[in-house]
């Protein structure tokens, strides 16, 4: 009696091990997929300030939409990864891992929430304000 209650103490850590496990690997990436650009760039005037620049090109970061908003004189760039799409979410993928977006074999610093990227925040004097409101988007 006394082995097969240690049996299952065993087993009842093995799977609460594995649930733990589970749970941790699936909070790396935030699914924040149903939230648009222009949402996520109307949060982040709102928060920190700025205006809205428009449109930029997505197909050389690979992603399935751009936009640029102007906070303190500097652009900020913002895309919009679509996660379902396997070589978007292998991107995705690369920058979270990397930090960094290339751009024409130029590397810019990249923050990451989910489906969405930013970058030029670096050098922007509300840099902490940016990232801040960007992770609580």
């Amino acid at each position: 009696m006394q082995k097969i209650s240690k049996i299952w103490n065993s087993l009842l850590a093995a799977a609460g091990l594995a649930v733990l496990l589970m749970n941790a690997s699936c909070t790396g990436f935030k699914d924040n997929s149903d939230r648009s650009l222009q949402e996520l760039a109307n949060h982040l005037l709102t928060q920190v300030g700025g205006t809205l620049d428009g449109k930029v090109f997505p197909v050389p970061v690979k992603a399935m939409d751009g936009i640029s908003i102007r906070v303190e004189g500097r652009e900020v760039f913002l895309y919009q990864y679509d996660p379902k799409l396997k070589k978007q979410k292998q991107k995705l993928d690369q920058i979270r891992k990397s930090g960094k977006l290339y751009i024409n074999g130029i590397a810019f610093k990249a923050a990451v929430n989910g489906c969405f990227v930013m970058i030029e925040h670096e050098t922007n004097i509300k840099k902490k304000e940016l990232l801040t409101a960007f992770e609580k988007f």
